[in-house]
């Protein structure tokens, strides 16, 4: 569509918070810019909780980025000790202590979502003074469209209220992850009740279309929300942060005398859970057909606590093969990867789970690493796009993983690995950011592409 747009991007994931989640709206603010729009992003306070920090988005100046605290004094105070995290601008980050108070107020409140989802989250104690703020910005200047993004709730609920209030404006209503139906966090009982009527007050007749980021996922929005259209924009990459991917790709990668496997992301107990993998690889050094000094488990990850559980309730760990590394810089993290034989995905092998496709899988392709996924099955999104691009391979079995392993020492390469870059190159952030102003042109003329 022609013509330069102002856009309001609602995300209260925003730099510097070292999540995998802020690169989608980040990398999209930052080719907004540089394709000429101007783009304001809403989005919270940053306060210790929120961590870990340290991911420096280095925007251009056309993103201006609004920062509004929470709405309650007391509330503003008590955060406000923890506000000035010493690690935000810090490319040392320590891990994060498993024992920490944080870290157990973190897990506790991990358990109480598993009832009550997404219902009684902090963050609607931002809705108020981010509505007031948002009100403040569209009276200031012109805005064409805004695009919110999940999660929280808030998010989407302080986009539907700016729209209610400027019905001329155009609203994208992006689910990184599902609100109903989350695979993660879903409500039950009367909670899931109030959750579904929520988001269907929050989205219906409001937004004027759903970004998600797998068919699957559309689908499931589409039953609830039938009248919009639903796009899938998957998460992606950034170019600019792997110049080289095209010749990482293109590279034969070779075994050396050491099978390093290495995970980066979050752990969940009976979701994303790697005891298969543990099982094959210790079965194999039981049967004296892999010396323990010839591989290692490496894990990159805040969730200590609940990879330390795993790991003691299997004994996963008898052979010192499984290195716990905890939080680390992007950078330190990326770095990790280049430097491994094979990169470990994990995800739930229930239905919930199969349209799950995380910013994680996107870095891992343009690595250049074989990618081992464990937990999915043939029919989740997640295979589907390894087996497209030719970068990886899915199993749940642990004699499928023990012949799989002992294939690679044996032809001194994992033979799946066949990369296609011509798909993969269309995961680029810089691609998927235009799309999405595209899709304007696509809303007046009344059509709905997938």
């Amino acid at each position: 569509m022609n013509g330069k747009k102002r856009i309001l991007l609602i995300s209260c994931s925003f730099y510097p918070q070292n999540r995998i989640s802020v690169l989608r709206v980040g990398q999209w603010a930052k080719y907004w810019a540089s394709q000429g729009h101007k783009v304001t992003v809403l989005t919270t306070r940053k306060y210790s909780f929120m961590g870990p920090f340290g991911l420096d988005g280095d925007l251009p100046k056309e993103v201006a980025v609004v920062e509004v605290p929470c709405r309650l004094i007391w509330l503003q105070k008590w955060l406000g000790k923890h506000t000035n995290n010493p690690y935000a601008s810090d490319s040392n980050c320590p891990s994060i202590d498993p024992t920490s108070r944080l870290s157990r107020l973190k897990s506790k409140a991990r358990e109480i979502r598993q009832y009550i989802g997404s219902m009684f989250d902090i963050h609607d104690l931002w809705v108020a003074p981010a509505r007031k703020a948002g009100m403040r910005l569209l009276a200031e200047q012109r805005y064409d469209v805004i695009v919110s993004s999940y999660s929280p709730p808030a998010t989407h609920v302080v986009a539907s209220k700016l729209k209610a209030k400027h019905p001329e404006l155009v609203w994208f209503a992006d689910f990184r992850d599902l609100w109903a139906n989350n695979h993660i966090t879903a409500a039950k009982g009367l909670f899931k009740i109030l959750e579904l009527a929520k988001e269907h007050r929050t989205i219906q007749n409001r937004a004027d279309a759903l970004i998600t980021v797998s068919a699957p996922l559309a689908a499931d929005l589409q039953t609830r929300h039938p009248d919009l259209p639903v796009w899938v924009i998957e998460n992606g990459f950034d170019p600019e942060e792997f110049p080289s991917w095209m010749e990482a790709v293109s590279a034969d990668p070779q075994l050396e005398n050491h099978i390093t496997i290495c995970y980066t992301g979050t752990i969940y107990p009976n979701r994303r859970d790697p005891t298969p993998l543990f099982t094959a690889v210790n079965d194999l050094i039981d049967a004296g057909l892999i010396s323990p000094d010839k591989v290692s488990i490496d894990f990159y990850s805040q969730n200590e606590r609940e990879l330390n559980n795993i790991i003691r309730l299997t004994a996963a760990n008898r052979h010192n093969i499984i290195k716990i590394k905890g939080f680390v810089t992007r950078q330190a993290s990326l770095e990790a990867q280049r430097k491994s034989s094979l990169l470990l995905l994990l995800e739930s092998s229930e239905p919930d789970a199969k349209g799950m496709l995380t910013g994680k899988i996107f870095e891992y392709l343009v690595s250049g690493i074989p990618i081992l996924a464990v937990g999915i099955d043939p029919t989740h999104a997640a295979a589907e796009l390894l087996e497209r691009t030719g970068t990886g391979i899915c199993s749940n079995d642990t004699e499928e993983l023990k012949q799989l392993l002992l294939a690679a020492i044996k032809f001194n390469r994992f033979s799946f690995y066949d990369p296609h870059k011509e798909l993969i190159a269309k995961y680029s952030r810089e691609k998927q950011a235009k799309s999405i102003i595209d899709r304007l042109a696509t809303l007046h003329q009344g059509a709905t592409p997938c």
